[in-house]
């Protein structure tokens, strides 16, 4: 029992630890810039020496990646229980993207950046595929399982294959954004990108119910062959 709670006690002191790091490198980041500030005066701030620093955190982008995924995480309960109210599978995607371009995207710009350069150089790291994900994972699965239920997800394609496409959609979706702002808005990509995954790429089919001689007259049928 007393060396559950010693651990207990250890736990949460490395937890703690481990917040102010994230809290004092943003602060630094924000005040100095990322590139100008270093990991010693990250540890002199914080009053940890430099190889204790270095076991929390190996490099200065794998604290943006603490405090990214952290913020998604602290998002992601709001969307699960957001999208269990909502209609159908495009609408509860256009929601998602809508509430994360907003909160997370546009507010913290250059913190998605630094993150996203981190995790796709780091994407086939398997001693940190755990920690380098998107963070919507849980996310899409919900989003997919209810697409299920409901009938408007096709069944025979597994979860987490349809998981990992609209995660590789919406990743590109971001980077389009990033590297082209103008000619990718976000909102408007990420539009695009929920009516690609739902809809397909096809053309947009326009009927009408216009008849002649009890024939239904639409976009598909070669009105010449009345003449």
């Amino acid at each position: 029992m007393e060396h559950e709670i010693a651990v207990s006690r250890r736990e949460r002191k490395k937890q703690e630890t481990k917040k102010k790091i994230v809290k004092i490198a943003l602060y630094l980041f924000k005040k100095q810039g990322f590139n100008e500030t270093t990991m010693e005066q990250i540890a002199n701030e914080v009053d940890i020496s430099k190889g204790t620093l270095y076991n929390y955190f190996p490099v200065k982008e794998s604290i943006i990646s603490e405090y990214w995924l952290s913020s998604i995480k602290e998002l992601k309960y709001q969307i699960l229980e957001m999208i269990q109210l909502l209609p159908d599978t495009k609408t509860r995607l256009l929601k998602t993207f809508k509430k994360t371009a907003v909160e997370l995207f546009k507010s913290k710009e250059q913190i998605y950046k630094i993150y996203l350069t981190y995790w796709l150089k780091n994407l086939n790291n398997t001693s940190l595929s755990e920690r380098m994900q998107s963070g919507f994972e849980d996310i899409f699965r919900m989003i997919i399982k209810l697409g299920h239920q409901s009938g408007d997800v096709r069944k025979d394609m597994s979860v987490e294959f349809l998981v990992k496409h609209l995660e590789v959609m919406f990743l590109n979706s971001c980077i389009s954004w990033l590297s082209d702002p103008k000619m990718f808005p976000l909102e408007k990509t990420l539009d695009d990108t929920v009516s690609l995954f739902v809809e397909g790429s096809g053309p947009v089919k326009r009927r009408t119910r216009a008849k002649v001689g009890g024939i239904d007259l639409n976009d598909d049928f070669d009105q010449r062959k009345l003449l």
